[in-house]
């Protein structure tokens, strides 16, 4: 969901995984150890229900509301690439260029014009 997109088009390495599930497995992974559960609220007020384990975080709503058919249902939003579901990087463009405001979302608008550029 996040940067991985970045570390597989070789933009720059990815610091964590964000992975989308659907709700049922994320309630099962929940269950289990390992798995740690997070419910925060984001800077833009949106909820946001996590688990955290060794780097990877499993979401099954994220940008507030946005849940796995989300992504599906509309083809631009995601990328494939060797089989796995990407977010794509016109939608990642457009979620750090419109509503996020990090310096690090900032650095990434750059690198994803720039790499949009030569393709």
């Amino acid at each position: 969901m996040g940067s991985a997109i970045l570390e597989a088009k070789g933009i720059r390495k990815a610091g964590d995984l964000d992975v989308m599930v659907k709700k049922a497995l994320f309630d099962e992974l929940k269950k289990k150890p390992g798995w740690k559960y997070t419910h925060k609220v984001g800077k833009l007020g949106d909820s946001i229900d996590l688990l955290e384990n060794n780097g990877v975080q499993l979401y099954f709503s994220i940008y507030g509301k946005e849940d796995y058919n989300y992504f599906l249902s509309e083809p631009t939003r995601i990328e494939e690439i060797d089989g796995i579901y990407f977010t794509s990087l016109k939608d990642l463009l457009r979620k750090k260029s419109t509503d996020w405001d990090r310096e690090k979302d900032k650095q990434d608008v750059e690198l994803i014009k720039a790499y949009l550029a030569t393709v």
